[in-house]
């Protein structure tokens, strides 16, 4: 089975040429929003209307600042979507300890997982790597209801953090070259085809608010199968 390539971005891959991105076989983007409650990236923005223009599935995504307030990061999150609509779940990116325990980071991290399922009707993805999360989160049964977006390099096969059996998301490489883009760029990989791909963002966005009236099939339709050449 052929996985579904895509791409996470932030201010650090500078301008990018979205529509080159698309021609060269990426199906998502997922774009940083913020940092913490302090930190909007510069090209959120530019980034977001950049990829759905060209014709990619997008989500955002928040890097969860332990030492600060979960309600007021979420609350910065949202302020900063303005009411955008991803197509794949939003993303927690759980990286960052700063010299916060254990207890302070699991409750920092579940607190923003329940804000986010809350305001989007959507649980989030849970971005994070093995090295990280059973390092500094504790565990959890409700851990594994949530995708996992696990970063792992040069493998063949990713390893899980403890409380998946799974993933939804792979970062396979931090290190890529994609046409359109002149920095590196993280590399992903999502856990099926094409149409797993669909299937998984309609599924997802009919779970809350108003049925598809057609628009987001349609677009997807059109845009997942033509880019594999």
């Amino acid at each position: 089975m052929d996985l579904v390539p895509g791409i996470d971005v932030s201010r650090w891959q500078r301008g990018i040429d979205w529509d080159r991105v698309a021609e060269g076989g990426h199906h998502f983007a997922a774009i940083r929003a913020t940092i913490g409650n302090y930190y909007t990236d510069p090209r959120f923005y530019v980034n977001w209307d950049g990829a759905q223009e060209a014709g990619l599935l997008v989500s955002a995504y928040h890097v969860v600042a332990p030492e600060r307030p979960a309600d007021s990061q979420m609350d910065r999150f949202f302020e900063v979507l303005d009411g955008r609509q991803s197509d794949l779940p939003l993303v927690l990116d759980v990286e960052l300890s700063r010299d916060v325990s254990s207890e302070g980071i699991t409750e920092c991290v579940a607190s923003c997982a329940e804000m986010v399922e809350d305001e989007s009707g959507r649980k989030p993805v849970i971005y994070t790597a093995r090295w990280f999360w059973d390092r500094h989160v504790e565990e959890r049964p409700e851990w594994g209801d949530y995708d996992l977006w696990v970063a792992h390099y040069g493998v063949q096969e990713p390893t899980l953090p403890r409380g998946w059996k799974t993933w939804r998301l792979w970062q396979y490489s931090d290190r890529g070259q994609v046409t359109g883009i002149g920095p590196a760029t993280d590399l992903n990989r999502f856990n099926g085809d094409e149409e797993d791909l669909l299937a998984y963002v309609n599924a997802e966005a009919t779970c809350h608010g108003p049925p598809l009236e057609g628009l987001n099939a349609a677009v997807a339709l059109e845009r997942l199968p033509v880019r594999s050449g």
